[in-house]
């Protein structure tokens, strides 16, 4: 592959990152497709979810790598994509095989700087079926009031430091990172809320699979993540269970950096509608292996604290609230860290997986 300049891949603004992924993609050949959102971004602009394909229409093997699930997370999954292209990712492809990037799969989050969508929906909470009762989770009802606080006071959130701490010594940290984390789908001003129907980023994503990979065999999705474990260590988080035959897949793959999150040991907890979930959905009658890439930034507690403070925002006035310039500084560095070595260290993971899915496929 082509030596580049990382810091060159990454980028400081949604808007930013969409053009060097563009650009990354078009110069690497792929064809690209754009899922134009009905909202705009900053400034008006428009912005979408981009798909940049290299590979025949049809193949019977396809690589697919997203971004920005999570929006403000698409910071580091962005940069990784565009990293990629542009050391001529495309050159080394097995034949038979398509290699499709999708890119800001929740534009709306990455381009106004929140991890949910436009409806404050968690995307990857989204991904199950809404004609049926929605999944309960107690302990989010328990601690709601902390996660949602009135005011974001030092007296305040020391006050929901202590509930925590105090719901962990009664529970077990498991629960509590599974009330916090876990989804919910009762309120929906509030953290981690699932949403009642699918959204717009749930439907585009369906089509993109329909079109893109409607005619393959096998199908491996890696979904970029930040923000747990780890600084700038990776974990591969399967959503099933180890004795399901996408575990072992996965596991085959990349070894013991992957974990099911029906098991212990995997930095996140088992949560319903991920995203995983509408690949083996959509793909039910292939060889699907969706996972998620996670890679860690900063101490739990800070990210926690940056989805409290997100929150707290959006229900007071959004970017018209005096606190907006620092909440949303804080929100990006804490699912994204802007230094050389922890860019370098999460391309080279990313790269590294890339690379076995390709020689596996050779060998084929």
């Amino acid at each position: 592959m082509t030596d580049i300049n990382l810091a060159e891949s990454f980028s400081d603004s949604y808007a930013e990152a969409r053009r060097r992924f563009l650009e990354a993609a078009r110069s690497a050949g792929a064809t690209v497709t754009s899922y134009r959102h009905p909202l705009p971004g900053p400034g008006g602009d428009d912005i979408a979810t981009d798909v940049a394909r290299i590979g025949a229409s049809s193949v019977r093997n396809i690589l697919a790598v997203g971004s920005g699930t999570h929006g403000v997370e698409g910071y580091c999954g962005s940069g990784i994509q565009t990293a990629l292209l542009r050391e001529g990712l495309a050159s080394s492809l097995p034949d038979d095989m398509a290699l499709v990037f999708i890119h800001a799969i929740n534009p709306w989050g990455f381009a106004w700087g929140r991890r949910v969508n436009e409806d404050n929906v968690d995307l990857n909470r989204n991904f199950l079926d809404h004609e049926a009762p929605h999944p309960e989770n107690p302990g989010y009802d328990e601690i709601y009031e902390t996660l949602n606080p009135a005011d974001l006071t030092e007296a305040s959130l020391e006050q929901g430091r202590k509930q925590m701490k105090a719901y962990a010594e009664k529970h077990g940290a498991a629960a509590l990172q599974h009330a916090l984390s876990g989804g919910q789908y009762k309120y929906p001003e509030g953290m981690q809320f699932g949403g009642t129907a699918p959204v717009w980023s749930n439907s585009a994503l369906r089509q993109i699979i329909r079109t893109e990979m409607r005619d393959a065999e096998r199908i491996i999705f890696i979904d970029i993540h930040s923000g747990l474990g780890a600084r700038g260590k990776g974990e591969v988080i399967s959503t099933s269970p180890e004795t399901d035959p996408i575990y072992q897949r996965l596991r085959a793959l990349w070894g013991d950096i992957v974990h099911s999150t029906r098991a212990k040991g995997s930095v996140s907890s088992n949560v319903p509608g991920s995203i995983t979930e509408v690949f083996e959905e959509e793909l039910f009658d292939r060889e699907v292996s969706p996972c998620g890439l996670e890679f860690g930034t900063v101490a739990m507690n800070l990210v926690a604290a940056a989805l409290v403070a997100d929150n707290w925002l959006h229900r007071h006035g959004g970017l018209d609230n005096p606190a907006a310039p620092a909440i949303k500084k804080q929100i990006r560095d804490a699912f994204y860290v802007d230094a050389d070595d922890w860019k370098e260290d999460v391309t080279q993971q990313t790269r590294e997986m890339v690379s076995r899915v390709l020689e596996g496929f050779k060998a084929q």
